[in-house]
């Protein structure tokens, strides 16, 4: 051996290899979960609590990441990336504890569903810090694949496994639309890292179909989004799915899913020809119009909560139309906000609804925030934030992204957001009449309110609450992560 293989070898072990430390963990504990599962079955019931151990012992590893990049410049760490993996691993931390009743009560208390979950949140992670796109692409594909899997997982029911089987076909789609983009792209600059490829798109090197070849980045990372008009797929897959999954489904795709936006956007900013602010407000408009819209006539309430994530991501994307270093900020803090109010949300649904081939009508909560007092709250305070009311983090989180529209010129998608809050308001907040309003229309039957599950949608209201009254801290945080790279 060589001084110059001993060196590189000395440098993977030493540097980049560390900065997978996050990754490591989650993929490894997946794979003692699994091997638990085979040879020592009677500890199951614990299988919950390792799995939230080694999120919070990704999270905490994080502050060992070396700064900068790694893997010959393959994915990075900035406090930026930090951040949003944190956000990764709360989403992952809320869809576990969500999930310890749910798996016990439908006796599918497994060590795969868990594995899964944490490969997924590997996927995630990766995919947030990836520079280069064929590192994207195969961090995407880690994560889908595991979430067709768990789309799946409660094969005893039939609309989950057809839910499943639409998102697998829909989600192969758009994985295709993603690796042709990739494809246009590399043809039309010989590239596939981002920086290259945002310096040639401006010097005007860029030959070939390079706008298409983004057009088609921003289309695959839309449907992980559930930005119309590529959304069809969520109420199905939310309504079908298991509940504690979608807690997880429903907010954390989302957050890796902006960041990569957010860098095919900047990446594209110089290519001639080439409008993104325009197509990202008209992404946005359809979506917050559409998402209330249709959410409006739900009765089932995982339906109303999918098309409610619609209208979210368009709220989220005001802040993408014009793109620069202050946009992170209300991105950021939406996301919090919006991780917070819909795992807690579903947290709640997962607990109160004990059959899961049937529809979550809403008109069966009635009375029971009386009969529910803790669990009530909760979803009445994940309520009040979606809704976008004081003093919630909802509130806060559409004030800033309307505050940085408003900076940068965007009158009409601030109007059009309040106006479609407005209806957004109405199916909320009727959630909450049901609550209280209605007498009970039947007896609650089969339930397992366990403490896991509690604690979830406890933590979820809390912090909502405590990040509506205290913005200070999140708004802070990101702004000093981007005044180190800007």
């Amino acid at each position: 051996m060589n001084g110059a293989t001993a060196s590189t070898i000395q440098a993977l072990t030493s540097h980049d290899l560390v900065s997978l430390a996050p990754e490591l963990i989650l993929s490894l504990a997946g794979i003692v979960i699994l091997m638990l599962e085979g040879f020592a079955p009677s500890l199951r019931r614990g299988f919950t609590a390792l799995a939230a151990a080694s999120t919070l012992l990704a999270a905490w590893s994080l502050q060992w990441v070396p700064a900068g990049t790694s893997f010959n410049a393959l994915i990075e760490a900035t406090p930026i990336t930090s951040a949003f993996s944190l956000v990764v691993l709360l989403s992952t931390l809320l869809g576990l504890l969500a999930s310890q009743g749910y798996l016990r009560r439908e006796g599918i208390l497994n060590g795969e569903y868990h594995a899964l979950l944490l490969w997924c949140a590997a996927g995630l992670l990766l995919m947030l810090r990836a520079t280069e796109l064929l590192t994207v692409f195969l961090a995407l594909e880690l994560l889908s694949l595991c979430l067709y899997a768990l789309a799946a997982y409660h094969r005893r029911v039939i609309v989950g496994t057809e839910a499943a089987i639409k998102y697998f076909l829909m989600g192969a789609f758009a994985s295709a639309f993603v690796l042709y983009g990739i494809a246009l792209i590399y043809g039309a600059t010989g590239s596939t890292r981002l920086d290259t490829i945002a310096e040639l798109f401006t010097s005007g090197e860029a030959r070939g179909l390079a706008g298409l070849g983004v057009l088609l980045l921003v289309s695959g990372f839309a449907f992980k989004m559930s930005v119309v008009p590529f959304h069809a797929w969520s109420p199905d897959t939310y309504q079908g799915a298991p509940s504690p999954f979608v807690a997880f489904l429903s907010v954390a795709p989302k957050v890796a899913s902006a960041v990569v936006l957010i860098r095919v956007l900047q990446t594209a900013a110089g290519l001639a020809g080439f409008d993104g602010g325009a197509l990202v407000a008209l992404l946005a408009a359809l979506s917050m119009v559409v998402g209330n819209l249709f959410a409006l006539v739900q009765k089932d309430i995982k339906r109303m909560l999918a098309y409610s994530g619609v209208s979210h991501m368009g709220y989220l994307l005001i802040a993408l139309v014009t793109l620069d270093a202050s946009s992170w900020t209300p991105v950021f803090v939406y996301l919090v906000a919006y991780t917070l109010m819909n795992a807690g949300a579903f947290a709640v649904v997962t607990l109160l609804y004990p059959r899961p081939s049937e529809q979550h009508l809403i008109s069966d909560l009635g009375g029971w925030g009386y009969r529910y007092p803790l669990l009530g709250l909760c979803l009445t305070v994940c309520m009040l934030s979606l809704a976008g009311l004081p003093p919630t983090a909802g509130f806060i989180g559409k004030y800033l992204v309307f505050q940085h529209a408003l900076t940068h010129g965007n009158l009409w998608l601030v109007l059009l957001g309040i106006a479609t809050t407005l209806v957004g308001a109405v199916y909320y907040l009727r959630v909450v009449y049901v609550l209280y309003m209605k007498s009970e229309v039947r007896v609650p039957e089969g339930l397992l309110v366990d403490v896991w599950g509690r604690t979830a949608a406890v933590v979820a209201a809390a912090a909502t609450l405590v990040f509506g009254v205290w913005p200070g801290g999140l708004v802070s945080w990101m702004l000093d992560a981007v005044r180190g790279l800007y």
